[in-house]
């Protein structure tokens, strides 16, 4: 029997944790769906999830979900999920439980066959522990190829913060196909210059500029080359 085919994989990560990331995830997924792409979402591992009806359910997964049209379920979406709103790892010894290292494969190839580009989204920045012993970009170059986006908070601090993680990025062999600045405050303290700064440091291009709540395409065509 044929191998299902290999959907083409974006990688969402952050710069920090509650940045945006699955706003921004959910937006592509919408974006990629309407452009007639069968669209998989994965969140591979989730904390700081509720108890709704006797299980535990991560509302970003949710949000993906329902952003891709709701592929296969809610289960193939988020597989591993964990009360605590702590690291994943921390989140899982918390139950007495572990994150299981094959499962975040697993669940991925899950999707192959079932979507033409397949979305996951990682868990805090991309130097954030995803399981014990195990970082985003640990897990994201086993993905390879993949196409890392990095959200980054548009707000004071943010040219640090994605110059620096860019850096870490190639550092360890990935190269960053894009940056996303997102208002992720309700309270609005994007600074207006900060895209043109990054700019003048980086190769890797400005895919968006998103205000708070604001919805447009992502110029994903720049990460491509």
């Amino acid at each position: 029997m044929a191998e299902p085919k290999r959907p083409q994989i974006w990688f969402i990560t952050g710069s920090d944790t509650n940045v945006g990331k699955t706003y921004t995830a959910s937006m592509l997924a919408r974006q990629l769906r309407h452009s007639g792409k069968r669209v998989g979402v994965y969140k591979p591992v989730a904390s700081g999830c509720h108890i709704e009806n006797g299980s535990l359910v991560s509302a970003d997964a949710a949000e993906l979900w329902h952003a891709a049209g709701c592929p296969l379920d809610l289960q193939a979406v988020c597989p591993q999920r964990f009360l605590a709103p702590l690291a994943p790892h921390r989140a899982a010894d918390a139950e007495g439980r572990r994150v299981d290292t094959e499962l975040l494969l697993a669940g991925a190839r899950r999707w192959f066959g079932h979507c033409d580009e397949l979305i996951v989204e990682g868990a805090g920045g991309l130097m954030s522990p995803i399981a014990d012993g195990l970082l985003n970009i640990d897990y994201a170059r086993s993905l390879s190829p993949v196409q890392v986006v990095i959200v980054v908070a548009n707000r004071l601090g943010a040219i640090h913060q994605a110059l620096a993680t860019i850096a870490a990025a190639k550092h360890q062999g990935c190269q960053p196909v894009g940056i996303v600045l997102c208002e992720a405050d309700v309270a609005g303290s994007s600074i207006g210059h900060n895209a043109e700064e990054i700019a003048k440091y980086t190769d890797v291009p400005l895919i968006a500029e998103l205000g708070h709540g604001e919805s447009k395409e992502l110029a994903i065509e720049r990460c491509r080359g």
